[in-house]
C-alpha cells in the first residue's frame, strides 16, 4: 500500500511540483493550500508524513503554529513533518535542523526551497524508514 504524503503550503506551483516528483516515487497525495482545517484533514486522511511550508498569507509564521497545534494534538503528533520553506532566504534567520525542538519547532526535518528532488526523496524515504 502506497504512503500517504500531505502537503500544505500555499503557493500552488510548489504542490504540483512536489506532486510530480512524488507521484514518480508511487507516493499516495493530497494536499491543501491553506492551514485552515488542516489538523481535521490530518485526521480523516491519516498521512504517513505531512510537508510543510512556513510561511502563508494568514501569517509568516503559520506553519511555525500548524507544528505545534499538530504536536499538541494525540493523532497530530504521531505523523512526522517535513519542514520545507524558503523563510531563510526571504528573511535571512537561518532556521536548521539545529532549531528543532519538542515545543518551539516540533518537526522531523527542516529542509530549504528550492530542493533537489533527490534530496528531497532521500529524506522522505528515512523518515518515511
Amino acid at each position: 500500500m502506497a504512503k500517504k504524503i500531505l502537503i500544505i503550503d500555499d503557493d500552488n506551483d510548489i504542490i504540483e511540483a512536489l506532486q510530480l516528483v512524488l507521484d514518480s516515487k508511487g507516493y499516495d497525495v493530497q494536499s491543501t493550500l491553506t492551514t485552515k482545517g488542516a489538523l481535521a484533514l490530518v485526521k480523516s486522511l491519516a498521512p504517513d508524513l505531512i510537508i510543510l511550508d512556513v510561511m502563508f498569507p494568514e501569517s509568516s509564521s503559520e506553519g511555525f503554529d500548524l507544528a505545534r497545534e499538530l504536536n499538541r494534538d494525540p493523532d497530530g503528533r504521531k505523523v512526522p513533518i517535513l519542514m520545507l520553506s524558503a523563510v531563510n532566504a526571504r528573511f535571512n534567520l537561518g532556521f536548521s535542523n539545529k532549531d528543532r525542538d519538542e515545543n518551539w519547532l516540533p518537526v522531523a526535518e527542516f529542509m530549504e526551497k528550492p530542493v533537489q528532488p533527490a534530496k528531497l526523496l532521500k529524506r522522505i524515504e528515512e523518515l518515511l524508514g
